[in-house]
């Protein structure tokens, strides 16, 4: 029996036709697409959940909250956002697309971003290292913020779930978005959020700023603002930590959504972390200019 199937394998190895090299160099060329897209995909995601936390919290918060307190003008502010995509049909549990360490510094109306790789371990309470993006599955945004703050050593005074599915309540609000994508017209709720989609798995980041942009035309139109304000809060479910939510709301007016700067994720920290306890970022990021996401 062995002798028959080493003669069947080796005359079937005769009939197999001799790979080219270049059909070697297409399967790795289209191996790097993939690649490339999916980082851009998780840069789309990461852009989209920063601007939405960052343009929707004070909005939510405002008509609520009456006069805003004192917002300690030089404090730094750590937030911590979490994506996720339900789409449709999607079970209610699901990984994070993208977790983000955001600092505002409220004097400066500045902001900076750092993503965490999606396979970077956490310590899990009875599980041990796990891959980041799994400790949303497993615990939702408590735990996953629990384990980034000891990983860390930050404290959070608060931050966001961003539901990009729930962007469709959001559009629906607005009574659709004019966008240009590529056809210049008023998209509906379901094919604009497709259209952010497409575009992020694409890496053009144009069509977000739209979007943004429209967002935020919204919600200075009085009429608008009571159906925006219900659609935000499907869209962004808020973890509040060491502040209040008018405190953490007046401290993030005046950050312009569109120019978070992006840092690139330091194996290890190299200073980062203390950095944005003590509100240094921007001269970190001076000393370490390879980090600065262009």
């Amino acid at each position: 029996m062995d002798d028959l199937l080493r003669e069947t394998f080796a005359r079937h190895e005769e009939l197999v036709p001799v790979a080219r090299p270049e059909f070697g160099e297409s399967i790795a060329a289209g191996a790097r697409r993939v690649r490339a897209l999916r980082r851009w995909v998780v840069s789309g995601a990461t852009f989209l959940c920063c601007a939405l936390a960052l343009l929707l919290v004070p909005l939510i918060a405002t008509p609520h909250s009456g006069p805003p307190e004192a917002a300690a003008p030089g404090q730094p502010l750590n937030l911590l956002i979490i994506g996720i995509d339900r789409g449709v049909g999607e079970p209610a549990r699901v990984n994070a697309n993208a977790i983000v360490l955001v600092h505002v510094n409220p004097g400066a109306r500045t902001a900076y971003e750092v993503t965490l790789p999606r396979d970077l371990a956490l310590g899990l309470p009875g599980l041990g290292p796990q891959r980041a993006d799994g400790a949303y599955f497993v615990g939702g945004y408590r735990l996953t913020a629990e384990a980034v703050a000891d990983l860390t050593g930050l404290k959070f005074d608060g931050g966001a779930v961003v539901d990009i599915a729930g962007l469709e309540s959001v559009t629906r609000a607005m009574g659709g978005v004019d966008l240009c994508a590529p056809e210049c017209r008023r998209y509906e709720p379901r094919e604009a959020v497709d259209r952010l989609r497409q575009s992020m798995g694409a890496g053009d980041d144009r069509l977000l700023h739209q979007y943004l942009a429209a967002v935020a035309k919204a919600a200075a139109e009085p009429e608008r603002m009571p159906g925006l304000l219900t659609a935000g809060a499907e869209a962004l479910e808020l973890h509040l930590g060491l502040t209040s939510l008018p405190n953490l709301a007046a401290r993030m007016q005046g950050v312009d959504p569109s120019k978070v700067t992006g840092i690139k994720f330091p194996a290890g920290g190299d200073g980062l972390y203390e950095a944005m306890r003590d509100g240094r970022v921007g001269a970190w990021l001076t000393a370490h200019p390879q980090y600065v996401v262009s």
